[in-house]
C-alpha cells in the first residue's frame, strides 16, 4: 500500500520511540538536556502562562519548558511518542501542567493568539511544509509571543564538515540502528538534514511568515542551530 511522506515519517517514529532519547543522548555526546534549557531560556525568559512544544517527542523538552510556564501544550504526531511522554512526564510529576495531545504541525488545533511561547526541537525539519508550519506557528502565538526553532544543520567549516561526515553521516546511523533495531529510521536522519534549510534559509523563511528580531547561535561545532524569534 502506498502511503505519503507524513505517514511514513509518523510511523518510523512510532517504531523508534523507546530507544529515540537514547540516540539523542548517544548522538549529542550528552549535550541534548543543555541544549533544551537554553532553548527554554530563550523562548520564556521570564514566566508565561502558556506554552507549546510542538513536534514534541517523549516530551523532554516540554518538561523544561514547564519551569518557565504554568500550562504547557506538547503536540506530537506520533502517539507511541506521546506514550513514552507520559511515562517521563509522570516520573516528573509534571501530569497536571503539561498536557500531550496528537496532533499536525501544520494545522495546530487552537486559536488564534493562545500561547505566549512555543518551541520545536528537531522536528521542523520534518515537515513537508516548513512556511505553512512557521505560519501556524506565527497564528497561534500571541502577538510578541516567541518562538524558538532548535534543529541539526549542515556545518560549514572544513573541520566541522568532516567531523559532521564521519560522525552523523556514516557512523550514527549504524548507532542508531543498533540501539533501536530501525535501519531505515536512522538512513532518515541524515536524509532530512541534507534537504533542510540553511540557518540562513530559515531567518529568511521565519521573516517572510511575519516573524520580527529573528537570529540564531550556533552550537556544537555549528552542526545544531537555535533560531528565535517574535511574532
Amino acid at each position: 500500500m502506498n502511503t505519503t511522506h507524513p505517514q511514513r515519517v509518523q510511523r518510523m517514529f512510532d517504531r523508534i520511540a523507546k530507544r529515540y532519547d537514547a540516540f539523542n543522548t548517544v548522538a549529542s555526546f550528552g549535550r541534548d538536556e543543555a541544549w533544551r534549557r537554553l532553548a527554554v531560556r530563550m523562548a520564556a525568559p521570564e514566566h508565561v502562562e502558556r506554552g507549546l512544544d510542538a513536534a514534541s517527542g517523549t516530551g523532554k523538552l516540554a518538561a523544561a519548558l514547564a519551569s518557565q510556564a504554568t500550562h504547557v501544550t506538547a503536540l506530537d504526531f506520533s502517539a507511541a511518542m506521546l506514550q513514552q511522554s507520559k511515562f517521563i512526564l509522570e516520573h516528573q510529576h509534571l501530569e497536571d501542567r503539561v498536557h500531550p495531545l496528537q496532533g499536525d504541525v501544520l494545522a495546530l488545533p487552537f486559536s488564534d493568539g493562545t500561547f505566549d511561547c512555543a518551541t520545536i526541537g528537531f522536528g521542523l525539519r520534518n515537515l513537508d511544509d516548513i512556511p505553512l508550519g512557521l505560519a501556524e506557528f506565527k497564528r497561534v502565538l500571541k502577538p510578541d509571543g516567541r518562538l524558538v526553532v532548535l534543529d541539526i544543520v549542515k556545518p560549514k567549516n572544513i573541520v566541522s564538515k568532516a567531523v559532521y561526515t564521519i560522525g552523523f553521516r556514516w557512523m550514527l546511523p549504524l548507532v542508531g540502528w543498533a540501539l533501536s533495531g530501525s535501519r531505515t529510521a536512522y538512513q532518515y536522519l541524515p536524509a532530512s538534514v541534507e534537504r533542510y534549510l540553511s540557518p540562513r534559509e530559515l531567518i529568511a523563511a521565519m521573516s517572510e511568515a511575519g516573524f520580527s528580531e529573528v537570529s540564531y547561535r550556533n552550537l556544537m561545532l555549528g552542526s545544531i542551530a537555535l533560531h528565535t524569534a517574535r511574532a
